[in-house]
């Protein structure tokens, strides 16, 4: 099984409701995408500065189950018309488990 993690820091000043409206595209993922296991997305509880606003905890088979998500349509497309305008950093890592 491979981990991919993920964490998002979202533009100071956007919206709550943005950030909702990422997260809730983001839990739409496994059911349009086949390769997906697991699945696990929420907003930080804020119990600490400077962390990330968003994390994503995805698992999947091998790289190749990786790679059919990285570069599903959908996957593309939220990344495109939720995320990328606002967010300000992302970082990412696969292990495997």
């Amino acid at each position: 099984m491979i981990r991919h993690c993920v964490l998002l820091r979202i533009a100071e000043g956007t919206d709550p409701e943005v950030v909702e409206r990422i997260v809730e595209a983001l839990r739409t993922l496994p059911a349009r995408i086949p390769s997906i296991r697991t699945y696990e997305v929420g907003v930080d509880l804020g119990w600490r500065d400077g962390n990330a606003e968003i994390g994503i905890v995805a698992g999947f088979d091998d790289q190749e189950g990786w790679r059919a998500y990285v570069d599903h349509p959908d996957h593309v497309a939220v990344i495109e018309q939720h995320i990328a305008p606002v967010v300000t950093s992302r970082q990412a890592v696969q292990f495997q488990v």
